[in-house]
């Protein structure tokens, strides 16, 4: 065991160190060597599925960070999963209607009252915990993904995350691209003095590169690859949350949104075309005997027409069908729209050799069927896999 040098222990723990913890913790009690030696490599990647969890951690960072002369845990990638399965969440389901007994009802009113109160303390606990663990996590953090319920909504947040690359949210995107300013406007963490990583791939040792510096307003401004879960109800609209993507991820380089239906006919378009800088489609004739029709013209056609996403290479969408009731109405006919409109998209980027944009699409699963997946891709991407981002090109 002492015959290899550390840094063959330090690379082989590093591959360890990727499943939310598990491996770090039990490499620190097999012996004082190994717990020497994973020190700085053991909180790699970490998953917490309760505040309760996050709590203890903060807690055990104060220590190390006194036991270490000032030294703190660097955490690379991090999934934190807040959904219904969490067992510190208040009931989040909604309350059945009241009777029309004058008991029920007293009784439906107390409980509705009593969990509005959990649901505020829980709030409150949230707030104070969060923007503790981002603040610690932000110098190093690479990868992060956020696990949310439709039937449960968290407070924003707005820590700046300086070198965070890849984020996947699981409905409630809002929660993280949101209007609000940062709790700095400069770009960087208030713990952190080191600009944002230039390397490639999520699973890279901390290297420092000479980036420029930040754009003044962003709050990931290096990230790159953002992975969006739409919620059912929560998600319905989301003309304002992708209106804030520019200013909040001015790097951003692939895209995939999944989960997209007929309620994002209005806005998934739209957004696509401004982030790519595509003018608005126009009506042409084709042939003399053909009546006209819309053309979407590609990237760059217009020189008046500005990519807010100039550095945008790679889009999957992922749609699902309308609920059931038959191919007709408006809810079928808004979602062929959608798809008309991102396959037009698709079809305008094909002459393009900087552009990809493709539409996939499924029967709506199960939430717990998304959770597992994502839970999945963000250990995949950590080992170097493609994740969610097969048949994009992956450095």
């Amino acid at each position: 065991m002492n015959r290899l040098p550390m840094e063959i222990w330090r690379e082989v723990f590093t591959h360890a160190c990727t499943d939310g913890g598990l491996t770090g913790t039990s490499l620190m009690l097999v012996c004082r060597f190994f717990y020497n030696a994973s020190l700085p490599i053991r909180f790699r990647s970490l998953s917490f599925r309760s505040l309760h969890q996050i709590e203890l951690f903060l807690d055990y960072a104060r220590r190390y960070e006194e036991r270490h002369a000032g030294s703190k845990p660097r955490v690379h990638h991090l999934l934190l999963s807040f959904s219904n399965t969490s067992m510190d969440t208040p009931e989040s389901s909604p309350a059945s209607s009241p009777g029309t007994d004058a008991n029920d009802v007293d009784q439906w009113v107390t409980s509705r009252r009593l969990r509005e109160e959990e649901k505020a303390a829980w709030d409150d606990k949230f707030t104070q915990l969060l923007p503790d663990l981002f603040e610690l996590v932000a110098p190093h953090l690479r990868t992060l993904a956020l696990l949310q319920s439709d039937g449960f909504t968290l407070p924003p947040i707005r820590n700046v995350l300086p070198r965070l690359r890849e984020l996947t949210l699981l409905v409630g995107i809002s929660v993280m691209l949101n209007g609000g300013d940062g709790y700095q406007v400069d770009g960087r963490s208030r713990t952190s003095h080191l600009r944002p990583h230039g390397s490639e791939s999520p699973a890279d040792a901390d290297v420092d590169d000479a980036c420029s510096p930040p754009v003044p307003c962003a709050r990931f401004p290096a990230l790159e690859r953002l992975h969006v879960v739409c919620g059912r109800h929560r998600d319905f609209r989301l003309r304002e949350t992708l209106a804030h993507l520019p200013r909040l991820a001015p790097a951003l380089t692939h895209l995939r949104i999944s989960n997209a239906t007929y309620t994002h006919e209005a806005c998934i378009p739209g957004f696509l075309r401004a982030a790519l800088g595509m003018p608005f489609p126009e009506f042409a004739f084709l042939g003399t005997a053909s009546p006209p029709r819309l053309v979407q013209r590609p990237p760059g056609a217009d020189p008046d027409t500005h990519a807010s996403l100039p550095a945008l290479r790679n889009v999957v969408v992922h749609s699902v069908l309308p609920p059931s009731g038959g191919a007709c109405g408006n809810p079928y006919m808004e979602y062929v729209a959608l798809m008309d409109a991102v396959n037009a998209i698709s079809e305008a980027c094909e002459g393009t050799e900087t552009v990809r944009v493709r539409s996939v699409r499924s029967d709506r699963a199960k939430h717990r069927h998304w959770e597992e997946l994502v839970a999945r891709q963000w250990v995949e991407r950590i080992e170097g896999g493609y994740g969610c981002w097969v048949g994009c090109e992956v450095s």
